[in-house]
């Protein structure tokens, strides 16, 4: 096992190989002898993050490094070395609360650069967890034998890159330097929390990634509840198996308020600033025989640091409610394998490449504009504290004739962003709405969301002033319309047990239709209605919720009633019960239909909605007896509505025989479910051309994957037509 002493030596001899190879290249942007120069911050500039990446111009090719002398500073990082090549350099500052001076040198040659750091006041942040065992031990795999084990460096220096890589590279993108606040204690140190499991490393190892999801949430949840952070798990016994080839209780996920990310390549991580431009530079190489090497295939320390990290920050997108994209250098992509290029200025060899690589300027990490903007619109990137609302007001709207979909919002528009169902990568960002600066409302209508994605796979996330997040399937606004206006009781009844139905008698049912009728109708953001987003409902675990709507009726009638939940659903029409799904289930449109008999007058419907955890809300359709759909007006009163799907005047079921009607791109899936349901004889032609189907298709590792949908014709041997399972 070498020593220390001998890999800083093997990281000096390569780094020294690199620059000189760097010094060798041509460079058109030198500058006389003697200039030092910073390009991407101006003297004076104000900053709301501690640490930033200064670049510039050494004026001297030949230079190999540069020092940053911060002379307002007493802490350990006052002096930093940075990386120098080709007439260019990138260096590392880390700045104190207040005015800071700094100096950028390069031998004799220098220059001054003043910048002031304002720390964040916020109370919405990013926390970093350091998740042990039951015994506690705070060790990780590593291959040498000499290494301090300094967890809490390391993932205190990779908040604070990842921190300054997301402000620089919105700045990039006209956002400004925007980034997530930090937990910093009075010396400026990320905290880094110790978060102790209940469990054995053992018992850890035989958990699958949602199982580990779910300890982390739940420890998180016991010991550092917080409604105003997000949080990043990084496990201690993430261990590699080399008589497996296995990584045991790695996993990278991310989503609602966690990211977790496995821990088995930390050994590579640098544990302090002046160690990272250094980490991002080892090319000693990753025995991935012996040691976890996630670094796709490039088998080198700074190949797994960049990964690792750039992953991390990856899952933390995606707690950020951000999808995947399609920009390969996007963070949300495969960009966050070159996450080391931000702060390098060539890339050492590694095990698929013998020599450096002099990386282009676009083949960078980045934000994306799809992924930053939805970024910058977030809480998490306020700087300052200030009152939030506590829900959105954004309305997501179709107007079927115009074939238009219109977002308000009284707080303002941030973000509107179109994103696509597609597998295997699951949701992408496509792009974003163009908007104006302090925008109410904006629109986008069908035909540009079908030249954009296929057809009933779009999606639409919102993100308003207030930094709250609307999300709305435009399949189900074509599905509608639906019933979002509701009246909303101020009751609420335990359901302790979900294997029942909350306890409602008579009596109770009453007193909640009666407080349900004192309310104004109030509007959900689309077809979804939010109970977490109604004020007034008090606890928001284990409770039923109400709501009511009158439906008038000139004459007794039939209509037909189509919904979904999150959790349990229960109606009543007029005092009596007309459904019930007792389930533990996420809201899915069309997911049961009732049939219910009007009567003349007045009618009330009264929806129960059983809440677990989680979501918590409804989706709820009219249509008549037959399938037409109607529409449910502020005053109680149905009428037919048209259908925006096609154009006005256009009928799905009335095109002729062999006419695709599914997104161009996927016609073969049409042909195969017609020939499977003609072979099976399930349907006759009519009903073929009738059949309203969701579908995509996709080859991948030669498998196909279908999703069918048929709400008005049941087929019960399809399921035995297709070479996969419906799903």
């Amino acid at each position: 096992m070498r020593s220390r002493r001998t890999m800083r030596a093997a990281v000096a001899v390569a780094l020294a190989v690199v620059f000189v190879a760097a010094a060798a290249a041509p460079c058109d942007t030198a500058q006389p002898a003697g200039r030092v120069e910073v390009t991407n911050f101006r003297d004076g500039q104000t900053v709301r993050y501690p640490v930033v990446l200064l670049a510039g111009r050494t004026g001297d090719a030949s230079a190999t490094g540069v020092t940053v002398v911060n002379e307002s500073s007493r802490r350990d990082t006052r002096r930093l070395a940075g990386l120098a090549g080709g007439g260019a350099f990138k260096a590392l500052a880390e700045l104190v609360p207040g005015e800071n001076r700094l100096i950028v040198r390069r031998g004799a040659a220098e220059t001054k650069l003043t910048l002031t750091y304002r720390p964040t006041t916020s109370e919405f942040v990013v926390r970093v967890f350091y998740w042990t065992d039951s015994t506690g031990s705070t060790g990780f795999q590593t291959p040498d034998a000499n290494d301090r084990l300094n967890w809490q460096g390391k993932l205190g220096t990779a908040m604070k890159l990842l921190q300054c890589f997301t402000a620089e590279r919105l700045n990039d993108i006209g956002m400004g330097r925007r980034t997530f606040n930090l937990e910093l204690d009075e010396a400026g140190r990320v905290k880094v929390h110790l978060l102790a499991g209940r469990a054995t490393a053992a018992e850890y190892h035989k958990m699958s990634g949602d199982e580990l999801y779910a300890a982390a949430s739940a420890e998180i949840q016991r010991q550092y509840p917080s409604r105003t952070a997000k949080d990043l798990v990084i496990p201690a016994f993430t261990l590699f198996d080399a008589n497996t080839g296995r990584a045991l209780a790695h996993t990278a996920l991310g989503g609602g308020n966690l990211a977790l990310f496995g821990g088995a390549d930390l050994f590579t991580w640098p544990d302090s600033l002046a160690a990272a431009q250094v980490a991002f530079m080892d090319a000693r190489r990753v025995d991935p025989a012996k040691f976890f090497s996630d670094s796709v295939g490039r088998d080198t320390y700074w190949a797994c640091a960049s990964t690792t990290m750039g992953a991390a920050l990856h899952e933390l997108g995606h707690a950020f409610d951000l999808p995947h994209s399609t920009d390969p250098q996007d963070i949300m992509t495969r960009g966050h394998d070159r996450l080391n290029r931000f702060f390098t200025l060539i890339e050492p060899p590694q095990a698929g490449r013998a020599s450096s690589y002099a990386f282009k300027a676009d083949e960078v990490a980045r934000w994306s504009p799809v992924s930053g903007e939805a970024l910058a619109a977030q809480r998490f990137f306020e700087p300052d504290k200030r009152k939030w609302a506590d829900a959105a007001r954004t309305t997501i709207t179709l107007d079927r004739r115009s074939r238009r979909i219109r977002i308000q919002s009284p707080y303002a528009l941030r973000y509107v962003g179109v994103r696509c169902w597609e597998l295997p990568s699951g949701l992408q960002a496509v792009r974003c709405v163009p908007l104006a600066n302090g925008a109410l409302d904006a629109s986008v209508t069908l035909d540009e969301l079908d030249a954009w994605v296929p057809r009933g796979e779009a999606h639409l996330a919102v993100l308003d002033g207030q930094g709250c997040l609307t999300q709305v399937m435009v399949k189900d606004l074509l599905a509608g319309p639906f019933v979002t206006k509701w009246q909303f009781a101020d009751v609420t009844v335990p359901w302790p047990e979900p294997n029942s139905f909350p306890a409602v008698d008579a009596a109770k049912l009453a007193e909640i239709e009666a407080s349900a009728g004192k309310a104004k109708l109030a509007a959900s953001a689309g077809p979804y209605v939010d109970f977490l987003a109604i004020s007034g409902l008090g606890n928001r675990q284990r409770v039923a919720g109400y709501a009511m709507r009158e439906i008038r009726a000139d004459s007794a009638r039939r209509i037909r009633l189509l919904t979904g939940s999150d959790d349990s659903l229960r109606m009543w029409l007029n005092g009596r019960q007309v459904a019930g799904v007792l389930a533990l289930r996420t809201a899915k449109a069309d997911a049961e239909t009732t049939d219910v008999d009007l009567r003349a007058g007045a009618n009330r419907l009264l929806v129960e909605v059983g809440q677990a955890g989680g979501g918590w809300g409804l989706m709820l359709r009219i249509t008549d007896d037959k399938g037409n759909k109607l529409e449910l007006t502020d005053d109680g009163m149905l009428r037919g509505a048209q259908d925006a799907a096609t154009q006005p005047g256009e009928s799905t079921k009335n095109l002729p025989r062999g006419t695709n009607s599914f997104p161009d791109h996927h016609p073969l899936l049409y042909q195969e479910i017609q020939i499977i349901l003609t072979t099976e004889g399930a349907v006759n032609k009519v009903e073929q051309l009738r059949l309203r189907v969701q579908t995509q298709l996709l080859a991948h590792l030669g498998q196909k994957v279908v999703a069918v949908f048929a709400p008005t014709v049941a087929y019960p041997r399809l399921d035995a037509c297709l070479s996969l399972p419906v799903v």
